[in-house]
């Protein structure tokens, strides 16, 4: 498995725990504001991974494509994705 992989995974795994983590804190009624802290970082670490996963695209998929002369349809994929970020 290649090391970017390995980083990526275990990315998602910590965000699971963190979602977890979440899930208990509402079962067990914290405080709002520290489950609301919670989320915000959950939202962060999912941000990461995102643009980890982003750049890992563009510096391999994205080249090749373009050296092939896809580049029409991977800029609209690109297009696709930066509309959805957004939201």
């Amino acid at each position: 498995m290649a090391q970017r992989n390995k980083e990526e995974l275990l990315r998602i795994k910590n965000i699971i725990g963190h979602l977890k983590g979440v899930e208990k804190m509402i079962e067990e009624e914290k405080y709002c504001i520290d489950i609301i802290n919670q989320i915000s970082a959950v939202q962060s670490s999912l941000k990461k991974l995102s643009d980890q996963m982003l750049e890992g695209h563009l510096n391999s998929c994205v080249k090749s494509a373009i050296k092939k002369g896809d580049d029409e349809e991977v800029i609209n994929e690109l297009m696709e994705v930066f509309k959805h970020r957004g939201k």
